[in-house]
């Protein structure tokens, strides 16, 4: 035996195919976002790095040959309350000679720097200062010193990163907060959206599993979604033709326990009085009697197969072109021998060519077998020898008619009933048979009509027609 395969659960799966790419775009976009902030952040820095030593350079002049810096004016306060960060400078001439500030302090590289530019004469880079990392920036500035010196200087300023560091680790903070929250919330809209989804699956899954046994009416399942209604619509319809294949089968059973019950228990006499008996006439009478309780009961058992097979005929059987002609020359030929046996003279007559109509093949079959059969049995009357029927088609119907005794009028509504039969009469039967050319009638939306008597008082007539007669 085949091991079945571990079911899988749809809400499951459906949560892992939102979340997982949620997951990785929303980690890709916090990413994207932290390395953004922190390129503005240190570009703000930057900027700010680059007006206090322009400001430190502007306050840069010559005296006697020296150069000197005025302390005591912006540049002085600048330097002691520059963001919260320490600031060192040192000057160089263009031949690399030191003339003020830190001579130790690192040079910024001319060429190939980690720089951000904001003209020519500016360059960025990082460095090392006394084993502690700070952001360089170098100025070229020519300091005017009139009729004594004017050369273009470099001005050196280092940044300690303590405030950016502070900056940086808090953009880190709150993004990673920011982007969690909404994490947390986008898993709770999904994991809601995907329950709230699944509802009328789990609603139609209790509805289903509360049905008793016997109830397979269609189950209604309030705003169901458009993705989910041809589902329904489908489980439905099973359920409908479900029902409707064991109503058939209960019918069938209920019938065939209520009709053979009879013959059985009559054949079992009848063979246990055979055993029984020492009279060899006698035994030869009821074994004959047995044969024709058993030919009753096989009869009986076909008709009421044949019933079911009507009743479900249009799950069976799939309709197709039928030419009624035709059928109706098979089916009399069928029977013309047993007509003819019986002394009965059954014919055909057509009044069209061809008689094209959609319908089961073996339906029909059975249909118009069922209708010459009835006419064999019932036709005949004890004041006529010979019973005339014929098979008659026409445009779009079929009928068959019989000259015999015909039916009284307070029997015409019942003949088409299961088990029917007149009070009194000798014919034998099961009375199927037209309740099954009923059956077959409605399974192909065909009109059913009796026409009794036809001709002087005689005569029964039973049409099917596909239109107005």
């Amino acid at each position: 035996m085949q091991a079945m395969k571990p079911a899988y659960s749809l809400r499951r799966r459906l949560l892992l195919w939102l979340l997982l790419p949620l997951v990785v775009l929303m980690l890709a976009h916090a990413w994207w976002t932290y390395a953004r902030a922190v390129q503005v952040a240190n570009e703000a820095h930057d900027r700010s790095l680059y007006l206090a030593t322009r400001t430190l350079a502007e306050e840069l002049f010559w005296r006697q040959g020296q150069l000197r810096l005025d302390v005591l004016r912006g540049a002085g306060y600048l330097f002691e309350n520059h963001t919260g960060s320490r600031l060192f400078y040192r000057v160089d001439d263009v031949r690399g000679n030191w003339l003020a500030g830190n001579p130790a302090l690192p040079l910024v590289a001319g060429e190939g720097a980690n720089e951000v530019q904001f003209f020519s004469l500016v360059r960025f880079a990082d460095g090392l200062y006394r084993g502690e990392e700070v952001r360089l920036i170098r100025l070229t500035h020519i300091v005017d010193g009139g009729a004594e010196v004017s050369q273009p200087l470099f001005i050196t300023v280092a940044e300690t990163r303590e405030v950016r560091d502070q900056l940086i680790a808090q953009i880190l903070r709150e993004t990673v907060l920011g982007q969690g929250v909404l994490m947390l919330l986008v898993l709770a809209l999904v994991f809601y959206g995907v329950q709230r989804g699944m509802r009328p699956l789990e609603v139609y899954r209790q509805k289903l599993s509360a049905r008793a046994d016997d109830d397979f009416s269609a189950i209604d399942v309030p705003s169901t979604p458009r993705e989910l209604r041809p589902l329904f619509e489908a489980l439905n319809g099973y359920l409908s033709r479900l029902g409707r294949l064991i109503d058939i089968r209960k019918r069938f059973l209920d019938n065939a326990a209520h009709q053979l019950r009879t013959p059985l228990t009559v054949l079992k006499t009848q063979l246990t009085l055979a055993e029984r008996s020492s009279d060899a006439a006698q035994r030869e009478t009821l074994i004959h009697a047995a044969s024709h309780t058993t030919h009753s009961a096989v009869q009986l058992t076909e008709q009421l197969l044949a019933l079911t097979r009507a009743e479900h005929g249009s799950e069976m059987q799939a309709f197709e072109t039928v030419d009624l002609v035709a059928l109706a020359r098979q089916v009399t030929e069928e029977w013309l021998t047993r007509a003819h046996e019986r002394g009965d003279d059954l014919g055909l007559e057509s009044q069209v060519a061809s008689s094209v109509v959609q319908a089961a093949p073996a339906m029909l079959h059975e249909a118009l077998a069922n209708l010459i059969d009835n006419a064999l049995a019932h036709g005949r009357s004890s004041s006529r020898s010979a019973l005339q029927i014929t098979v008659r088609v026409g445009e779009s119907w079929i009928e068959v008619e019989d000259d015999g005794s015909g039916i009284s009028s307070e029997h015409q509504t019942h003949v088409f009933e299961r088990f029917y039969r007149a009070p009194g009469s000798a014919a034998l039967g099961s009375g199927l048979g037209l309740a099954i050319v009923r059956e077959i009638a409605q399974q192909h939306g065909a009109k059913l009509v009796l026409t009794s008597p036809v001709v002087d008082e005689r005569g029964t007539c039973i049409r099917l027609s596909w239109a107005e007669p």
